[in-house]
């Protein structure tokens, strides 16, 4: 298929995508947006589909990876917003960390020190990690490999578990 006909079965096949979004999400908000960025990115990956004859199903599995990626961030985001916040909590307890704000205080003041002490460029690294991005974001914004990325999220969360260890919980 050419390059001018798959863009056009692109845009006729935009309700069957709606369709498709219609069963991740039921807001009508995040349906278009999952339908315009499994759009881009099929465009932007269409390399890829010229060995896969079936269109719609190509665009389910992007439209899944999508909504995936979506959610996962959102998640981590959530998670990240928490410890910013000072609730930070313990994996496996569902209870704050703290409920005194001036222990909270104290803790983020912490946070924050461990945080200055990393060079500025794992620094960088870990706080979009942090914000949700994915390893593979990650490595393409700063022009890395995947597996450098790993090892330094690696080493910088192990340097911030050494440093905030006086509020690991036995």
């Amino acid at each position: 298929m050419e390059s001018k006909k798959l863009n056009l079965a692109l845009l006729e096949n935009q309700s069957i995508l709606k369709n498709i979004a219609f069963k991740f999400t039921k807001d009508p908000e995040e349906i278009n947006e999952l339908v315009q960025e499994t759009l881009v990115r099929s465009i932007k990956y269409l390399d890829n589909f010229f060995n896969n004859p079936k269109l719609v199903s190509w665009l389910y599995v992007i439209m899944k990876n999508v909504y995936i990626n979506h959610y996962r961030r959102n998640q981590r985001h959530t998670e990240y917003e928490h410890f910013r916040s000072a609730g930070y909590r313990d994996e496996g307890c569902s209870e704050p960390f703290t409920t005194n704000t001036v222990e909270g205080k104290f803790i983020m003041k912490d946070i924050r020190d461990a945080l200055k002490k990393l060079p500025p460029d794992h620094y960088d690294l870990f706080v979009q990690y942090m914000e949700g991005y994915k390893y593979r974001e990650l490595s393409d914004h700063f022009g890395l490999p995947e597996g450098t990325v790993k090892t330094r999220i690696h080493h910088t969360r192990k340097f911030l578990q050494k440093q905030l260890s006086i509020y690991r919980r036995a």
